[in-house]
């Protein structure tokens, strides 16, 4: 990995001290920084995290389905880390996280170490031990669809995720058939065949490989993956979302 840019650091310094300070995003630092200096900006913020004290779970990708790729003009897969699991069927007060929202993603934990550029697809289901149900939570900081580097460099919004039930990786047989059915308060909201909404998740994956390997970073050994949402809701009090993956599990998140 290079060493950062001046223009680098500067919204290292000016990101970090929002985060401590739980002050507003510093947009005008990231206002001539591209796609690029959004990933190497957060790999210095994760390191941060790790220094004091914190510990990663996993990771996200991000762009996995060609909607949202085409929103932005990029071919590429993001990476976000994941610092924070919220138990199953936990229940948050609904203004803990500013402008939360919600979203159904399958969630894989990682049995074997994967990493390097050019990652085989086809090799990803035999390093993989579970496949789960799973939500990522987000809270609203940069702007989805706004600066590219802000958001990338912002962990693309992630606050925390939830592991549902799930099973073995080798008894699913074919996982882009997934059904997801989403319910908020026991009634349906929406539905979807995984390859209708994101990509192959074992696609992604290695595709997550290749990006942090650019930083000299990998997938580690029982770290949890999340691989791309099927939809998004803003969450209120008073409810409960419950997702059901179809040959997998289910997962529940409440707000009071």
């Amino acid at each position: 990995m290079n060493p950062l840019t001046k223009s680098q650091k500067i919204a290292v310094e000016a990101l970090w001290s929002c985060y401590e300070e739980n002050a507003d995003l510093p947009s005008e630092a990231f206002e001539n920084l591209s796609f690029e200096d959004g990933l190497a900006i957060q790999v210095e913020i994760r390191k941060r995290r790790l220094e004091a004290g914190g510990l990663q779970i996993g990771w996200k990708v991000g762009l996995t389905s060609d909607r949202a790729r085409k929103s932005v003009g990029i071919d590429d897969r993001p990476f976000g880390h994941l610092m924070r699991i919220i138990p199953n069927g936990s229940t948050l007060p609904a203004n803990s996280v500013n402008g939360a929202t919600i979203e159904p993603e399958m969630c894989f934990t990682i049995g074997e170490r994967i990493a390097g550029s050019d990652v085989e697809p086809e090799s990803i289901p035999s390093k993989i031990t579970t496949v789960a149900a799973g939500y990522e939570l987000n809270e609203k900081r940069a702007v989805v669809g706004g600066n590219i580097a802000m958001l990338v460099a912002d962990n693309l919004t992630n606050w925390a995720i939830v592991e549902g039930t799930g099973t073995p990786i080798d008894k699913i047989k074919d996982i882009d058939t997934t059904q997801i059915v989403q319910r908020l308060n026991n009634e349906e909201v929406f539905q979807c065949t995984h390859h209708q909404e994101v990509d192959n998740p074992f696609l992604s994956i290695a595709r997550l490989a290749a990006t942090l390997d650019r930083f000299g970073l990998a997938i580690e050994p029982g770290q949890k993956i999340i691989t791309g949402a099927y939809t998004r809701y803003t969450v209120n009090a008073g409810e409960t979302w419950t997702a059901e993956y179809s040959g997998i599990g289910q997962v529940e998140m409440s707000y009071k």
